[in-house]
């Protein structure tokens, strides 16, 4: 057991900032736990259809190349941690992370979760969504803009832990280069090159017709009303939280631990009981953090453009439109919700 003087406190209180982290992951693994159960046990989980507007052979390639590299990353990424478990060894900050961001999950629907503003290709294999089985759901048809399956399987388990690490690769590359340089300037350094390669990265897959976004500020955005609109304000968003993981890889004591484990070295735990611990505590701060994506982003989008009129009925997916009962967001018109029936366009 731990030891400790009558001055210092319980061993308890003592590891308070990962027993409280790992409170508030727990909190949301349940919540996700819950969300994507409710989805599958209900009449909401089952294909939705990509309508009569054929691929691109662009989207194809696309297509078929994001079920290869994500799919296998999701499969290296599990039999890594895997492995490490079954050898009965400590898992790796780079791991946690992998399984704190992987808990985040269930939010990559919420930016919708006010109105439709990201729109999911149907082509891709799917099983509807599980957007309205999030708690206070407002935005109408939300089960229509359907997750693809297999993008999804290494989106927050692989592809956002290595947006992580490469914020944290800024960091470290800018102390090298500048001693000198303070925290906020490493962050806003950080930040800046995550924002620029993301835009990069998210007008990829917008040509390559993995999503589209309906809802963007033209003056604010890249190919402005047009289908390939990019609202550069989101890449800006995703750096807050993607440079905030960062820093807490670049800050960590001499034992390797990052802020959220401290205190874990107080308790006394096994092997297993650690890595759970260490995975929770990460899932509360990987969790808050990408939140500071979402959050934002949902109300910002309240202020957004009409629509394009070009998407391909792929992604537009009987959401939105001629034939739904609810207009596409347009700012002169009121905000639909899924507790107000549809009406006749």
């Amino acid at each position: 057991m731990a030891s400790i003087s009558a001055s210092t406190g319980t061993p308890a209180a003592q590891a308070r900032p990962i027993l409280w982290w790992g409170t508030l992951g727990a909190g949301f693994l349940a919540l996700q736990l819950y969300i994507l159960t409710a989805w599958i046990l209900s009449d909401d989980f089952k294909p939705v259809a990509p309508g009569p507007d054929a691929l691109s052979p662009i989207g194809t390639i696309t297509m078929w190349g994001v079920a290869i590299t994500f799919v296998g990353a999701a499969i290296g990424g599990l039999a890594w941690i895997g492995w490490t478990l079954v050898r009965e060894r400590a898992l790796s900050t780079t791991q946690i992370l992998m399984v704190g961001c992987w808990t985040c999950l269930w939010q990559d629907a919420t930016i919708n979760l006010l109105r439709p503003v990201a729109l999911y290709n149907t082509h891709y294999p799917n099983m509807g969504s599980w957007a309205e089985h999030i708690p206070f759901w407002f935005s109408p048809h939300g089960v229509l803009n359907a997750q693809p399956l297999t993008f999804q399987s290494s989106l927050y388990l692989v592809m956002i832990p290595t947006w992580v690490l490469t914020a944290y690769g800024v960091m470290k590359l800018a102390r090298r280069l500048w001693p000198r340089l303070v925290a906020p300037q490493l962050f806003l350094i950080a930040m800046a090159f995550i924002t620029v390669a993301q835009t990069g990265a998210e007008v990829a897959m917008v040509r390559g017709e993995i999503f589209a976004y309906g809802g963007a500020i033209h003056a604010l955005s890249v190919f402005p009303g047009t289908r390939w609109q990019f609202p550069v304000y989101g890449a800006f968003l995703w750096s807050i939280g993607t440079v905030a993981l960062g820093a807490l890889l670049f800050w960590r004591d001499q034992a390797g631990r990052t802020a959220v484990e401290q205190g874990i070295e107080r308790l006394d735990l096994g092997r297993g009981a650690s890595n759970g611990l260490r995975c929770l505590a990460m899932a509360g701060a990987a969790n808050l953090a990408i939140l500071a994506y979402y959050l934002p982003f949902m109300f910002i989008s309240l202020y957004s453009d009409p629509w394009p009129t070009d998407f391909p009925s792929y992604f537009t997916n009987g959401i939105c439109g001629a034939g739904t009962g609810y207009a596409c967001p347009d700012p002169a018109l009121p905000i639909p919700s899924h507790l107000v029936p549809p009406a006749p366009l």
